[in-house]
């Protein structure tokens, strides 16, 4: 459910796809070996956004010793995205603004489709459990869900450019 945007953060600070995709394996496996540690009931978007910046350190922290002896550009850039994402106050900040943000744009849909975004988004609910608990249709469910996706692309454009 996650992954393509997951994946689009990752690629920001691992040079290569095939780093990125690897690095986003491993937030995967993470995950899995915690999941009973994690309460569904907080904000998993935040916990996935952190659990995806630590791995991206780890992987670039392990490439560090290779960074200082290479000078092409693009090992450079991965040492300049390594110095940003060890700096964890800005990375709170930004985080902690972005989950605003977003929680603040997820306020503005209409009342049944921001019910239908945060029992399948955040609640992680099938299609068909939230129609037979709000009575609608699963075509209905996928339209409010669409209409929230748009909305959200279109209202933080300007702060995740990869969407």
């Amino acid at each position: 459910m996650h992954y393509s945007l997951l994946l689009q953060i990752v690629q920001q600070y691992v040079p290569t796809n095939e780093d990125a995709e690897e690095v986003l394996q491993d937030v995967f496996i993470k995950i899995w070996n915690n999941i009973d540690q994690i309460d569904v009931n907080k904000n998993i978007t935040g916990y996935l956004f952190r659990i995806t910046r630590n791995t991206c350190l780890d992987f670039l922290r392990s490439k560090r010793h290779a960074l200082a002896l290479e000078t092409n550009s693009l090992q450079q850039k991965n040492l300049l995205n390594f110095h940003a994402l060890t700096n964890n106050t800005a990375s709170t900040i930004i985080e902690n603004e972005l989950i605003d943000l977003i929680n603040e744009n997820i306020k503005l849909l209409p009342e049944k489709c921001r019910l239908v975004f945060i029992k399948s988004r955040f609640e992680g609910k099938k299609h068909k459990e939230i129609s037979s608990e709000l009575d609608i249709s699963t075509k209905t469910i996928e339209n409010h869900i669409t209409k929230a996706i748009k909305h959200l692309r279109k209202s933080l454009k300007d702060y995740l450019p990869f969407l």
